[in-house]
């Protein structure tokens, strides 16, 4: 009996035990549950989808960057994605050749390559933009290979801009995921990239996909398009001079440039010389510079140097650069003393070749010859440092402080473009006053200089710049418009109309002679100034040459500021090396703007004449219709009819060339050697190459009186031409020398 009783407490006892412990592992496993279904479901549920169905990314196409006109400078162009399901890879032999295969193809690296075909992934995106030729031969490699249910193609865009280097500091550029890296793609990037949409596709155990009906679909929305300021056929006048004027002057930085609308504060052409491709934007473009880096051995230096480079390369220097503005400056210094009235037109100034403030006597640029007594005209048209010192010291810190401001030179000005600085600015003593007077010692950047000259010149009103237009959605509906946005009123209109008749004097009488425009009414600035901290550093004289002008000067619309950043040379002055540059500018865009020339009497009677086709003509006809023109004929031979003619029929030359008609046979088909005129004046450079039968067209400055000669022509010394061929000269005074 006891034994019975023993085995039935024993049996009772593991009873209880086994109850208690399922309790206790049921209990677990609700708790797990719960766990996993209710605290924890969000985790479990991704990890399911993951494991039953491929996302697949829908990249937008980027929108658009046109000019002003509607001409496209940025577009994406439609190609192929290749995706690669690495999880479908059956061995590391398959992972290395298909690595082999896409990096020779794909111009890729085979490591990096390699790295990713280990992935599990369903989903590797190996390349973006793949062009047709490169897929063409992929696709020829998975049929090859039989890797159709391992790897496949999406259509997918590219950015692509189709006039290569123009307007690239502006425009900036893309990376490789089509994220904007520089310029408007990198300010504008959240408006222009768009919306990823995404295609979510069920699978089965193995990873391929279920038929269609288990697809679910996100379309991808495209980015708004943007419509910028800048008018193409300005942009390429503006860049084109600048390349001249690098090349022509050896400028051993760069060459700065900005248009702007002087009435509405739209940046209408914007550049830095040298540039770059943006379709191509981590190649150095100075070949000598990639070359030294190239040899550098340590790795991380070489990095750096290369990033160094290339960031030096992108910069928008029109916004990003500090520099002192020199004698430009002096239309804002008189522009604040006429407002304040501490000066006016009969005012003098005495230049004795320099000004003492305190115990620092600062010199006059003409320090040689001085200007001795001069109105306030004629202290802007000699650009005379002691005049412009004694006018700030009129000024006072209190009241040069409250206008630098106002002038918006202490702040950005707000442009919607990346990397603008502000300059640095800090006048506490009279010394500070007396330099500052005259652009030196404190710095602002073009953009900002520019702004500051256009609000004088448009009676007063200090505007913001803005280089965006236009924003367009998909379907190109307007959904944001830009426009003038006045930030306050700087000096009055009649401030602003005196400034402009005396800045014009600059160009007809002064130091910028050499921005005459024949035709056209041109103002502006000089300004020459030293590089003090690099020169330090370096050891020798380092200059910035600087011409900001307006146009027409009278009724302005377009400001101008061409910036050469060490120029090189027998003369570096802004005189000699930038305000050709302005004029030749402004002979192109002035036209094209619209600008009806207006000629004086001086220029009439030095007019370029259009000759007309006289062939065919009587001889008495032909010296009608040139007379008419206010140029003479010659003839040779006696037919009745002209026969043939030189100059050519649309050849431009000056009014004192003599046509010569052929009335019996053909021109003679002779040839001759350019000569070298560089130096010379008009006359002999005239009578030089009438001398070997060849014409001239005279460009510069031929309506000047000083030291005139022959800077450029068209073709090379040396060079073979035909006979009767027009030959274009360039015209400096080389007198112009003033800071």
């Amino acid at each position: 009996m006891d034994d019975r009783r023993a085995d039935s407490g024993m049996i009772k006892r593991i009873k209880a035990v086994a109850i208690i412990l399922g309790v206790v592992c049921f209990a677990a496993v609700i708790v797990r549950l719960f766990y996993m279904q209710v605290i924890n479901y969000d985790f479990y549920q991704q990890k399911a989808e993951n494991l039953q169905t491929r996302e697949i990314t829908l990249y937008p196409t980027r929108g658009t960057i046109y000019d002003t006109n509607m001409k496209p400078l940025a577009i994406s162009a439609n190609n192929e994605m290749l995706i690669l399901m690495g999880n479908k890879l059956e061995s590391d032999e398959q992972r290395a050749m298909i690595a082999a295969a896409f990096s020779e193809i794909l111009e890729l690296d085979y490591e990096s390559m390699l790295e990713k075909t280990r992935s599990k992934s369903s989903y590797i995106v190996i390349s973006r933009g793949v062009e047709k030729d490169k897929a063409d031969r992929i696709r020829a490699f998975i049929k090859e290979n039989k890797f159709s249910d391992r790897m496949y193609f999406l259509e997918d865009s590219t950015r692509y801009y189709p006039y290569s280097n123009f307007l690239a500091h502006v425009l900036g550029f893309v990376g490789s995921d089509e994220q904007g890296l520089a310029g408007i793609e990198y300010m504008y990037d959240d408006l222009l990239s768009g919306t990823e949409g995404r295609m979510v596709t069920a699978t089965n155990v193995s990873g391929d996909e279920l038929p269609f009906e288990y697809e679910t679909y996100y379309e991808a929305v495209d980015g708004n398009s943007l419509v910028l300021t800048i008018d193409e056929v300005l942009q390429h006048y503006l860049e084109k001079n600048l390349e001249i004027a690098y090349n022509d002057n050896n400028v051993q930085e760069s060459a700065i440039g900005i248009v702007m609308d002087v009435n509405t504060g739209a940046i209408l052409a914007m550049a830095t010389y040298p540039d770059y491709d943006p379709n191509n934007a981590f190649t150095i473009v100075d070949t000598e510079l990639a070359a030294q880096i190239d040899l550098i051995e340590d790795a991380n230096e070489k990095a750096a140097a290369k990033s160094n480079a290339l960031y030096k390369q992108w910069s928008n220097q029109a916004v990003s650069l500090a520099y002192h503005p020199g004698s430009t400056f002096k239309i804002i210094t008189a522009a604040i003393a006429l407002e304040e009235a501490v000066v006016d037109l009969n005012t003098n100034f005495m230049c004795s070749g320099s000004y003492v403030v305190g115990i620092h006597r600062i010199h006059c640029w003409r320090s040689y010859n001085p200007h001795n007594n001069q109105n306030l005209a004629q202290a802007i048209q000699n650009s005379c440092n002691p005049a412009f010192i004694q006018m700030g010291l009129m000024i006072g810190k209190e009241t040069f402080n409250k206008y630098f401001e106002a002038f918006g030179l202490r702040s950005k000005t707000g442009v919607d473009l990346p990397g603008e600085t502000t300059g640095l600015y800090n006048l506490n003593q009279e010394i500070d006053l007396a330099v500052y007077s005259f652009g030196q010692n404190f710095s602002v950047s073009p953009l900002q200089l520019i702004t500051a000259v256009s609000a004088v010149a448009n009676g007063g009103t200090l505007l913001k710049p803005y280089i965006v237009k236009e924003v367009l959605d998909p379907n190109g509906n307007v959904v944001q418009s830009n426009g003038r946005t006045e930030v306050r009123q700087v000096v009055s209109e009649e401030t602003s109309v005196i400034m402009r008749e005396l800045v014009e004097s600059v160009v007809t009488v002064g130091t910028g002679k050499n921005a005459y425009t024949v035709g056209y009414r041109v103002a502006g600035k000089t300004g020459t100034t030293e590089k003090i901290a690099e020169q330090l550093q370096e050891g020798k004289e380092l200059r910035i040459a600087s011409f900001v002008a307006f146009a027409p000067a009278d009724d302005p619309e377009i400001a101008v500021l061409i910036l050469l950043d060490e120029p090189t040379g027998d003369t570096v002055t802004a005189g000699i090396t930038v305000a050709p540059v302005i004029r030749r500018f402004m002979e192109e865009a002035m036209p094209y703007l619209g600008v009806e020339p207006q000629y004086t009497e001086e220029e009439l009677k030095n007019k370029d004449i259009t000759i007309p086709d006289l062939r065919g003509l009587t001889l008495a006809d032909a010296n009608d219709r040139l007379k008419r023109l206010g140029i003479n004929g010659s003839s040779n031979g006696t037919g009745e009819k002209v026969v043939d003619q030189l100059p050519a029929p649309g050849s431009v030359v000056s009014n004192t060339a003599t046509v010569m008609l052929f009335m019996e046979s053909s021109a003679p088909e002779k040839q001759v050697t350019m000569p070298d005129l560089s130096g010379m004046s008009l006359e002999k450079a005239r009578s030089t190459l009438q001398s070997i039968g060849l014409y001239v067209r005279v460009t510069g400055a031929k309506n000047g009186t000083g030291n005139i000669a022959v800077i450029k022509q068209d073709v090379p010394r040396g060079e073979i031409v035909n006979y009767g061929q027009v030959i274009t000269i360039e015209l400096s005074d080389l007198d112009q020398r003033a800071d």
